[in-house]
């Protein structure tokens, strides 16, 4: 990115670019990486970014008495930065492009976009313990698609987010029953358990396509994967459970006399 292009750029967008290339990094560090922005801004920019949970925070793993704080991005976060890619190979990817624009993205892609890409879902996978980005490379040995394919189920998602609560009703009856511990405070906290929620709902939103993407891609060679195979079954009893209620009504109305 040219010095004119990072001028424009929205900060937050210049500082969630920069952790992705670079993995967590602390404010002071940021400060000291991006001088082209002030402390102030930096702060403003993490708080942000760190409020609507874009970043996490959580203390470095280090001996000192007082661990400084490493910002990373969550998983809405990366789908975010996942998105933003989108842009630069979209011709490609929605078929809106004569064959010879077409060619010469797929042959930026293959030469050095697509090695950024899997290193950076790598990096992420190990962060977030999430399988089909831990498992990047070997996927992309079995699906040599399956990149490209990240990055339309990513752009996909933010076209139509999920709905952060799985069960409403169930969430609903647990705020009734909790104790009034003060308004402010639990406004402050069931905003951050929505957020959190809402993070969970785009992980569970991108596997349920990324299941569906596999079922309609042709496999090469062996595909036996434990990571998957375990987040698959995880996954089903998931759904599973989902549809208790399902089962139930399914009972109820076959009771006779």
């Amino acid at each position: 990115m040219g010095d004119q292009e990072t001028e424009k750029a929205p900060k937050t967008e210049l500082i969630m670019t920069h952790i992705a290339k670079h993995g967590p990094e602390t404010e002071y560090d940021l400060y000291k990486q991006l001088p082209n922005l002030s402390h102030g801004t930096i702060h403003y920019c993490l708080k942000k970014l760190t409020d609507d949970f874009v970043l996490k925070c959580s203390p470095s793993k280090s001996a000192k008495s007082r661990p400084k704080k490493l910002y990373q991005l969550t998983f809405l976060g990366t789908i975010l930065h996942l998105t933003a890619l989108v842009n630069v190979l979209l011709p490609w990817l929605k078929s809106e492009a004569t064959e010879k624009q077409m060619d010469n993205f797929r042959e930026r892609f293959d030469d050095g976009l697509q090695v950024e890409i899997v290193d950076f879902l790598e990096k992420q996978g190990r962060l977030l313990m999430y399988a089909p980005f831990q498992e990047v490379r070997w996927l992309l040995d079995h699906y040599p698609g399956i990149v490209a394919m990240f990055l339309v189920i990513a752009d996909t998602i933010c076209l139509n987010p999920p709905f952060p609560y799985k069960k409403p009703f169930s969430v609903m009856l647990f705020r009734a029953m909790r104790e009034d511990d003060g308004l402010k405070e639990r406004t402050k906290r069931e905003e951050k358990d929505f957020l959190q929620l809402e993070d969970e709902a785009f992980r569970d939103q991108f596997t349920d396509l990324f299941f569906q993407s596999l079922f309609h891609m042709k496999a090469k060679g062996e595909t036996n994967n434990n990571k998957l195979r375990q987040l698959a079954k995880e996954y089903l009893e998931d759904k599973r459970d989902e549809a208790r209620h399902i089962e139930y009504a399914i009972k109820l109305f076959s009771k006779r006399k």
